[in-house]
């Protein structure tokens, strides 16, 4: 039994109407992001329609974190530097003024679509690849712990591939679409952390990459 689940939750919109909502349930200290992944993939199954031939999610804002990494990695050649070969072909990084990094898939400047997207049939042409955040959506309200679950993990490991970016930079990575990170961004500023090092959504312990009082509101006894 997967030791996360996700469970509807019913929704009363502005007109008094109750439509369809998800929220989150763990049970075990040990929990990853792959079994978040694996309730979600279920709920989606008993609940919702299959979503192949809409695209609306592909055009919005699509972060990648670093456990993204090798499957977008296998898509293109082999090379010593992946999470730099990853973001050349398929990332966009912006630094805001005060050197926050925002690693995203990049978007057709002219439709807006994910650069991934199919837009005649409708449907990401790396579908078996796609990102945690492409994996973790719904078109249906979240609870506000499953939001702020999402947004945790998603921050922790943008921050993990930054901090790959320069390390890679530091061993020879050509500078990213020519602009060389380690002049913009300090090092110091992007420690390990509690993704630093996974390979794979399995290995991340959603315990330990969220904030414990996030965890106190999500952990339930078996």
């Amino acid at each position: 039994m997967n030791s996360v689940k996700i469970i509807s939750l019913p929704v009363i919109d502005d007109l008094g109407l109750e439509s369809l909502g998800c929220d989150i349930i763990i049970t075990d200290d040990n929990a990853t992001v792959a079994d978040l992944l694996t309730a979600l993939d279920e709920f989606a199954g008993q609940y919702l329609a299959d979503c192949k031939g809409c695209d609306g999610c592909c055009r919005e804002r699509a972060p990648l974190i670093a456990a993204d990494i090798p499957a977008l990695a296998s898509l293109l050649p082999p090379n010593d530097f992946p999470a730099h070969a990853v973001c050349e072909a398929f990332g966009e990084l912006t630094i805001s003024k005060n050197g926050a990094t925002d690693i995203c898939f990049k978007r057709d400047p002219n439709s807006g679509a994910c650069c991934l997207l199919d837009t005649s049939n409708k449907c990401c042409t790396a579908h078996p690849c796609r990102a945690f955040v492409c994996r973790s959506h719904f078109c249906i309200p979240r609870s506000d712990i499953l939001s702020q679950l999402r947004e945790e993990i998603v921050n922790t490991g943008e921050n993990e591939l930054t901090r790959l970016l320069l390390a890679e930079e530091a061993n020879g990575a050509a500078p990213l679409n020519g602009q060389k990170l380690s002049a913009l961004l300090s090092p110091v500023d992007y420690p390990p952390n509690p993704q630093s090092g996974k390979k794979a959504y399995q290995e991340i312990i959603i315990k330990e990459t969220v904030t414990p009082s996030l965890w106190q509101q999500i952990k339930k006894e078996g």
